[in-house]
C-alpha cells in the first residue's frame, strides 16, 4: 500500500514558485481539514527557514517518527566516507549471524527482512527513552536471519539492524556517533524523545521542524540527479536512498519521507519532509494519525503551494 501511494507524491510540474506564507496557509487548511495541530517550517530556495505555528510551537521539539532514519542513515554513510565501513561489507562482519546481507542493504530496505518486529514491541517501550535496537537484533536472530534477497521491503528491523551496525564500527554508542557525524556537521540539535526514543535509529529522534529542515538541506541535494550513496528501486522511477525516497525530476531530485506514530491513547503524531527540484524545502510535524490518502493530499497541497500549476 505504501509503495503505491509514494508513487504518486512529489510529481511536481513546471511552474513560478509561490511565497511562504501561500504554502503554510496550503498546509493549514490541510491541517484542518484534518482536524489537527501542527507546525511547518518552509525554506524557499536561496532565503531563510520560516517556520509557522500552526497550534505547535515553532520552536517547540516535535517526534520525526520515520525521517528519523536520514540521521541513521547519513550517519552510516559518514561512517563509510571515514573508512569504517564499506557498503558491501556484510553486516555479519559487525553484528555476528547476519551474512547474506550488506551494510547498503539494511539502509536501502534491500536486506531480505519482510518482517518488522518493532511494530510488536515499540507499544510497550513508549515513554523509555533507551534505545532498543538491540532488542529488536535479538528477536531478529530468535525468528531467524534472513538469507536475502534483492527485494525492497521497507521494514524498521532494518534501521535497528544498522544501529548496532553503527556502534560496533564507531567503537562508540549510536546516539553519540549520529550526533557528531549527522546532527553536528549540520549546525543541529536533536535529542532521544522523552516518549518514543526507544525506536531511536528507525523513528525516535526529536528536533523542532526549523532544525530538521536545515539538517535535511545540509545533506539531501536537490540540485543534483544523481543520489549519492546506495539506492534501491522503488518503482515508478522512485528510489529509496539514505533514509529517503528520491526520483530524479528535470536535471535535480526530489527527496520525500512521510513519519508516524500511532499508538490510540498514547501517541499519535505524523511529519512529512519534502525537497523539491527547484530547492523549495518543507517540513510538517502535526498531532494526529492519517490514512495515506490524506497523506497524498498534504503532498499534493504542498505543490500546488510552491507551484503555480
Amino acid at each position: 500500500m505504501w509503495r503505491a501511494v509514494v508513487l504518486l507524491c512529489c510529481i511536481a510540474s513546471t511552474g513560478t514558485a509561490q511565497t511562504p506564507d501561500q504554502v503554510a496557509a496550503a498546509v493549514s487548511g490541510w491541517l484542518t481539514e484534518q482536524g489537527a495541530r501542527g507546525v511547518v517550517a518552509i525554506r524557499p530556495p536561496n532565503a531563510e527557514t520560516v517556520v509557522f505555528d500552526l497550534g505547535i510551537a515553532a520552536d517547540a521539539p516535535i517526534e520525526l517518527a520515520s525521517l528519523s532514519k536520514a540521521i541513521t542513515a547519513v550517519c552510516t554513510s559518514e561512517l563509510v566516507k571515514t573508512g569504517a565501513l564499506r557498503w558491501d561489507d556484510p553486516v555479519a562482519k559487525f553484528v555476528p549471524g547476519f551474512a547474506d546481507m550488506t551494510v547498503a542493504d539494511l539502509i536501502t530496505h534491500q536486506s531480505g527482512i519482510t518482517q518488522d518486529a518493532t511494530q510488536i514491541y515499540m507499544r510497550t517501550w513508549l515513554d523509555d527513552p533507551t534505545h532498543r535496537a538491540a532488542d529488536i537484533v535479538e528477536k531478529m536472530r530468535e525468528r531467524g536471519a534472513p538469507t536475502g534477497g534483492d527485494d525492497l521491503v521497507y521494514s524498521n528491523d532494518n534501521y535497528a539492524l544498522a544501529a548496532e551496525v553503527i556502534a560496533a564500527a564507531s567503537g562508540a554508542p549510536y546516539e553519540q556517533t549520529c550526533r557528531e557525524l549527522a546532527l553536528t556537521p549540520a549546525g543541529v540539535a536533536a535529542r532521544p524523545s522523552p516518549i518514543s526514543g526507544a525506536f531511536l535509529s528507525w523513528g525516535g529522534w526529536s528536533i523542532t521542524a526549523k532544525d530538521y529542515l536545515t539538517f535535511h538541506a545540509h545533506w539531501f541535494d536537490t540540485q543534483s540527479d544523481t543520489l549519492k550513496g546506495p539506492s534501491g528501486d522503488f518503482g515508478g522511477g522512485a528510489m529509496y536512498g539514505l533514509g529517503m525516497l528520491a526520483r530524479p525530476m528535470q536535471g535535480g531530485m526530489n527527496h520525500w519521507h512521510f513519519g508516524a506514530l500511532c499508538f490510540p491513547d498514547r501517541l499519535n503524531v505524523g511529519s512529512y519532509v519534502v525537497a523539491f527540484f527547484n530547492d523549495w524545502r518543507v517540513m510538517v510535524a502535526y498531532e494526529v494519525c492519517v490514512e495515506w490518502p490524506a497523506m497524498v493530499a498534504l503532498d499534493a497541497a504542498i505543490v500546488s503551494a510552491v507551484f503555480d500549476n
